[in-house]
């Protein structure tokens, strides 16, 4: 970037940019399934313009970091700017911090364990902080920069594998078993309506095939059946005399209702046990929906936007934890979309869970990246609160990971399976758990003390 480039050029440099990244990355959405919405051209115009939305924070990145370059260096203020971005861009009724750089690095054991110190964040800034010292070694042939980048870029990777050589391990008799049940159901059969009892029939099934190992919980993925499964007498029974008969407990996602005090009609992607002596509460519902998708986002402000229809779902979000008790200790749930943001998890491991539950249906995305993508970011969950983590998907991919996001076992997609595996120990208690996204807040000090030192530089040159 040049140094006295206008602010339209500073702009332009990280949208056009971000353009091309998120248009590449987010190409499934023009590969969702017909059954994901009833106005089927609409994905296509919705990938350009989620494109388009997105890359604005590639601008924002650059030209935030680009006018405090005039007084502060480059390679301090771009890692701060980009944090700072980030946060936003993860935030609020459009949040979505899929993509977000430190991501890209899930399949390195020792510098995801970043992530127990400061969240995904941490990673993302670490990240940063090597490409900007690397920049500036490179283009201004400056060595401490390099000396600088050299021992960033080490220090996760000891430090990671102490972390790692440190993990708790099971000693002596077995920890507890789970399985996860992988039903391949295809969307045009499973919301059609016309195949419920033979949909149900192929969990049920494949669970009687799980019991036979014992497990603690039998899962299954989010809106297993694509019916009201707790209040469908039928379906509720059938899942419990199963229950009952095996004597392991089954844990499913389901659509759920209840009517409000003015008898309005709230459904919930929903998710809850079916217990061996035929109770199932308590309940959980999603509390962070995917915009366009399970909810119409502004609609507390504009009303009229309720009246639009794309085919998304039009949920009620939940309220808080639920905890689920089980013979492997609790746990909270996660329900597809939710498994992205780190507060969510958080929240329910400092209310108690032991280990986290999450649960999806990326059947929507087809044999698309998308499905790799999502289960890396649920990794980090596990890592960030150092508990194992069971990954139980429709399609795939459904995994386990340990405590430190290692992967320890997983089915292949699109494969009607069941997953059973022995369930990591959890870990010690980290300061991301104890004090959450600090990061985050420390960039944005860094940020306004870097406005400050410019402001100050340009008046004391005026």
């Amino acid at each position: 970037m040049r140094r006295g480039a206008s602010l339209r050029a500073r702009f332009a440099l990280g949208y056009l940019w971000g353009f091309a990244f998120y248009l590449t990355g987010t190409h499934w959405i023009a590969r969702l399934s017909d059954v994901a919405t009833t106005v089927t051209w609409i994905k296509y115009p919705a990938w350009i313009a989620a494109a388009a939305y997105l890359a604005l924070f590639g601008g924002a990145t650059t030209l935030l970091a680009g006018v405090l370059a005039r007084r502060v260096p480059l390679a301090a203020t771009f890692p701060l700017a980009l944090v700072v971005i980030e946060e936003v861009r993860g935030s609020g009724e459009l949040g979505f911090p899929w993509f977000q750089p430190g991501y890209t690095q899930h399949a390195y054991a020792q510098v995801i364990q970043l992530a127990s110190l400061g969240g995904v964040m941490l990673v993302t800034l670490w990240l940063a902080g090597v490409n900007a010292l690397l920049w500036r070694a490179i283009s201004g042939r400056n060595a401490r920069a390099a000396l600088g980048a050299a021992l960033l870029l080490l220090l996760p990777w000891g430090w990671g594998q102490r972390v790692l050589d440190a993990a708790p391990r099971a000693k002596g008799a077995k920890g507890p078993t789970v399985a996860l049940v992988q039903a391949n159901i295809p969307g045009e059969i499973k919301w059609s309506g016309k195949h419920q009892p033979e949909i149900l029939k192929t969990f049920l099934d494949l669970t009687a095939r799980a019991a036979a190992a014992h497990p603690a919980v039998v899962i299954w993925p989010e809106t297993a059946t694509g019916s009201y499964l707790r209040k469908q007498l039928d379906q509720a029974r059938a899942v419990v005399e199963l229950a009952s008969v095996t004597r392991v407990p089954i844990f499913s996602g389901f659509a759920d209702y209840d009517y409000s005090a003015s008898d309005r009609m709230r459904i919930y992607n929903a998710a809850g046990m079916f217990r061996p002596d035929g109770t199932t509460e308590p309940v959980y519902a999603k509390r962070h929906l995917v915009p366009f998708g399970e909810r119409m986002p502004f609609e507390w402000l504009i009303p009229a936007l309720a009246r639009v229809n794309f085919g998304q779902a039009e949920w009620t979000p939940g309220s808080g934890v639920v905890l689920f008790p089980s013979a492997a200790g609790p746990f909270g749930c996660l329900i597809c979309f939710e498994s992205i943001f780190p507060d969510l998890s958080r929240a329910s491991v400092r209310a108690g869970a032991k280990w986290l539950v999450n649960i999806t249906n990326d059947e929507w995305f087809g044999r698309s990246v998308a499905i790799d993508q999502h289960a890396a970011m649920a990794a980090f969950r596990a890592v960030e609160n150092h508990v194992p983590l069971a990954r139980c998907a429709n399609t795939g991919r459904t995994v386990i990971f340990d405590a430190n996001g290692r992967e320890r076992a997983a089915l292949p997609t699109f494969e009607a399976a069941v997953l059973t595996g022995e369930l990591p120990p959890p870990g010690i208690r980290t300061p991301f758990t104890r004090f959450g996204d600090w990061v985050g807040v420390a960039c944005a000090i860094g940020l306004a003390a870097a406005g400050v030192v410019a402001l100050t530089a340009r008046r004391a040159s005026d």
